[in-house]
């Protein structure tokens, strides 16, 4: 009796490949479980600079701190109005109801985010000597 292999490779071949799939989407999820911070917005609301950011001069540095500046002066009205409108998805609905402060307004997700960054660009500023900025952030009253 002769044995044929064929479906045994045609199986053995997705399983690999769901595998690889599986493995290649847990990438990002292992630095949360480590506890090792990754570059950008993190979940206590802190910032940790790329490497790209963390090797920019005082210069460009500053330059992307007046365009966050500009971009924080513009979420307060932009946040007012995101929450004046009517909610797109019913998880934004549910988000206003019984989430956070800033669930369910984009703006406000997104202000808080180039918040933290200008935070960690000031730190920035202020280990490499490039002297105080003189860029102010914006405020959302909640």
């Amino acid at each position: 009796m002769r044995v044929t292999w064929q479906p045994y490779r045609a199986v053995g071949k997705a399983a690999l490949f769901a595998l690889l799939a599986a493995s290649v989407g847990g990438c990002s999820t292992m630095a949360d479980l480590n506890g090792l911070p990754r570059a950008g917005y993190q979940k206590d609301g802190s910032y940790v600079l790329t490497a790209e950011q963390q090797s920019l001069g005082c210069r460009e540095l500053q330059a992307r701190q007046v365009g966050l500046q500009e971009q924080l002066e513009q979420l307060p009205s932009k946040a007012v109005k995101q929450m004046q409108e009517l909610p797109q998805t019913v998880s934004d609905a549910w988000g206003r109801l019984v989430g956070s402060e800033n669930q369910g307004v984009p703006a406000l997700a997104e202000y808080n985010e180039a918040k933290a960054e200008s935070a960690a660009l000031n730190e920035s500023l202020q280990r490499k000597g490039c002297g105080p900025s003189s860029v102010e952030t914006a405020s959302i009253k909640h």
